[in-house]
């Protein structure tokens, strides 16, 4: 193969959002960390880097994992979501390629906490293959960290699209199947998907 590198469909960036304080502007809790375009860049991060699993790190239940000190806060703060997100596209509603699209997302209770790695990793690398014409509707993907929180303890996967779920665009069926399929692969239960609009 030599120096030949394969290229994706888009430039994926990943970043981090942390738990800051209250009073942090929503936009400057989100720090890009890094960018792939190619098979062999994806892989490395996927096999070097804390990316690869979940489980390494959000927190675990009932034990919160401490990263980094962000900015000027004075105490560590805790990575909330990993994002992924494709040719540039912010992870925030109001990015051009978002604004007028939406999500689909469901919750993983901690009684599967011992897939939540497998689960995302296929989710992930189907994501970024972008195997067929459905999947180029996902601008992003969120794993974000609900463990601990108030409404249960659970992991949550968003999938931000350029389209609105509640268009009833025919791609948004095909989404939501093939979601399950992998979903049910891991026989996990009482797991329902949410379409989320992002228009105003």
């Amino acid at each position: 193969m030599g120096d030949q590198f394969y290229q994706l469909c888009s430039k994926w960036t990943v970043s981090e959002k942390y738990n800051a304080s209250l009073n942090v502007d929503y936009k400057k809790t989100i720090v890009d960390v890094c960018s792939f375009n190619t098979i062999e860049e994806f892989a490395y991060l996927m096999k070097k880097t804390i990316y690869s699993k979940l489980s390494d790190v959000l927190s675990e239940p009932q034990k919160c994992k401490i990263f980094k000190q962000f900015n000027d806060e004075v105490t560590d703060v805790q990575i909330e979501a990993i994002q992924f997100f494709k040719n540039d596209i912010k992870p925030w509603w109001e990015d051009e390629s978002n604004k007028n699209g939406g999500e689909i997302q469901f919750d993983i209770p901690t009684q599967f906490y011992n897939i939540y790695d497998n689960l995302y990793q296929d989710i992930l690398y189907e994501v970024i293959g972008q195997s067929n014409e459905d999947l180029r509707h996902i601008n992003g993907l969120r794993v974000v960290d609900k463990i601990n929180a108030k409404q249960g303890n659970r992991i949550r996967i968003e999938l931000w699209l350029d389209i609105d779920p509640k268009d009833k665009h025919d791609s948004i069926l095909k989404l939501d199947e093939w979601l399950v399929s992998l979903i049910q692969k891991y026989h996990i239960e009482q797991t329902q998907l949410t379409q989320v609009s992002h228009k105003k």
